[in-house]
């Protein structure tokens, strides 16, 4: 990836979280990373070509860093915990730089353009996917941990997710990162309850 293309991207994913997708223009992003419209032009052919750039850079941040904890020898139910923390570290460190919680750059985009752009769309469903993908091996220690014998790996990793998002909303909306930390103790028991479900 190229220096001006990689600036691109970091610069409009500060924007995007920032002020949300529809109040920055290519004027703003181009002026902010110091590139002409003509460069722009050369990398993307459009803003949301350039958002679903960001997407994907930004998901795979958060991807590498499920993965290390699903690497680690960490219990499993610390593992679980620990993934609640990228996200909440991740708005501590904005909130730090920035005055404010910025919540998810997916749970933002899906929420402004999840019914009005399809390539977003599908864009932030794969991305959804990748987070969950790297989840469902620490699901499974968890079920051997907890004895939850029923529990789908896959729709408890879709849930965990799920919890993470609520508490991505939760933070900025409240403008407190630790909303995110406060859903972990409770993705244990909603687990329990999948697994009991899943018997019926």
């Amino acid at each position: 990836m190229s220096e001006t293309r990689a600036r691109l991207i970091e610069t409009a994913t500060d924007l995007f979280l920032g002020k949300g997708y529809g109040a920055v223009g290519t004027s703003q992003i181009c002026s902010t990373a110091g590139v002409n419209k003509g460069t722009f032009y050369h990398f993307f052919p459009s803003k949301s070509a350039l958002l679903i750039a960001a997407i994907e850079k930004y998901t795979k941040s958060f991807e590498d860093a499920f993965e290390q904890i699903a690497q680690s020898d960490a219990a499993a139910p610390e593992k679980l915990a620990a993934l609640f923390e990228v996200p909440a570290a991740a708005n501590r460190s904005w909130r730090k730089r920035n005055g404010f919680s910025q919540g998810c750059l997916l749970g933002n985009v899906i929420v402004e353009l999840g019914t009005v752009d399809d390539a977003v769309r599908q864009a932030s469903q794969k991305a959804l996917r990748q987070w969950e993908k790297p989840i469902e091996p620490i699901i499974a220690e968890i079920a051997i941990f907890e004895g939850l014998h029923s529990l789908d790996t896959s729709k408890g990793a879709r849930c965990v997710v799920s919890m993470i998002q609520g508490g991505l909303l939760l933070a900025k909306l409240n403008n407190d990162p630790g909303e995110i930390s406060a859903m972990a103790p409770a993705a244990l028991g909603a687990l329990h309850t999948l697994s009991a479900k899943s018997k019926n």
